[in-house]
């Protein structure tokens, strides 16, 4: 394969995606520089820009979607953009992949005659928003079918993407004692309340992260404040959790919704037994009763978890045999071959 000599890679610094990503085509020889879009905010947006427009608003002299400074060099997405083009004119890439949140630098990946890969990893119906974001790319990708089907019929090159691991970030602690029946991570929704009801029927041994949950949830206090350990767990925190729990449980914020989150990939990286609701995408990925176990509804969740945690063996059984297709499938060593073969088909076809 004919790889690019350098890649440049567009996204905040967290999650750690373009680190891992990067780690990933240097082991291909390839060299990479990052550009976090978080570190180019400048102070005169922070403390003029952003504030007037604020006050405009609430004082309803101008609509939500209006800016007063969308023209001036210093609003956020403009000195994106300079950034953006003077980081492309010193580095010289040969392919750009841009992680997807607010567009920018539109105009500049428009006069780039490089492969220009683009990533949108976040359930999404807007269409406007979709093409803005779209429009510059050679290829654009998705974690959810649902966005490819609304960009793919107006023409865009569009192909489905999602999310990898690192063994080096999340693995398996073999001595760690399963200190609970189950963990939880992410934010309150009024699913995930129902979920967690459920479970706390089966068993009190729970620990939760995430924010929002004791602001807005509703269940007992007593039971809260026994299971809630912080808003927020991070780095090798979240890998000891994943191994000290019996069963580590997902549930999408809302149900039915579209693109598996990085934890489907994380957990089952460290060899921890899964227990989730199915997005529309996961039969492309694992297979219930094999590498994890799908919930269907409350009733259906309540049964398999007390399956579990009566049967460990099964729970061993399903840990393992995840473990090991995510690592034969889906670490940011494929992402990054995925990548160098999009390269490859627009080179192809320019």
């Amino acid at each position: 394969m004919n790889y690019p000599s350098r890649v440049l890679i567009a996204y905040d610094h967290f999650p750690p995606i373009a680190e891992d990503l990067k780690l990933a085509f240097n082991r291909l020889n390839i060299s990479v520089e990052i550009f976090h879009s978080s570190d180019h905010e400048h102070w005169f947006y922070k403390k003029v820009i952003k504030r007037i427009n604020k006050l405009a608003r609430n004082l309803r002299l101008i609509k939500k979607d209006v800016d007063l400074f969308a023209q001036h060099p210093l609003n956020r997405l403009n000195h994106l953009s300079a950034k953006l083009k003077s980081v492309c004119d010193a580095f010289s890439p040969e392919m750009i992949f841009f992680i997807h949140g607010q567009p920018y630098g539109n105009q500049i990946l428009d006069g780039l005659t490089v492969p220009k890969l683009g990533w949108w990893m976040e359930p999404n119906d807007d269409i406007r928003e979709l093409r803005v974001n779209a429009a510059p790319f050679d290829i654009y990708h998705s974690f959810s079918q649902k966005t490819l089907d609304l960009l793919k019929p107006e023409g865009y090159q569009v192909d489905y993407l999602c999310h990898s691991v690192s063994p080096d970030r999340f693995y398996p602690l073999p001595e760690t004692q399963k200190k609970y029946d189950v963990c939880f991570v992410g934010n309150w929704s009024p699913w995930r309340e129902k979920v967690l009801e459920a479970v706390l029927n089966i068993t009190d041994s729970v620990a939760l992260y995430g924010p929002h949950w004791r602001k807005k949830s509703k269940l007992i206090a007593n039971h809260l404040n026994m299971i809630h350990l912080g808003d927020h767990i991070i780095g090798e925190d979240l890998n000891t959790l994943f191994n000290s729990s019996k069963i580590v449980l997902n549930a999408s914020r809302i149900p039915g919704s579209h693109g598996l989150n990085m934890r489907f990939f994380e957990v089952l990286a460290t060899q921890s037994c899964f227990l989730s609701d199915a997005p529309p995408e996961l039969p492309r990925h694992f297979e219930s009763g094999k590498h994890l176990i799908v919930f269907d509804d409350l009733l259906d969740l309540q049964n398999k978890l007390a399956l579990l945690l009566n049967d460990p063996a099964l729970s061993e059984k399903l840990a393992f045999f995840g473990y090991q297709h995510v690592l034969e499938h889906h670490t940011y060593d494929h992402m990054a071959q995925k990548l160098l073969r999009q390269y490859q088909l627009v080179r192809l076809n320019s």
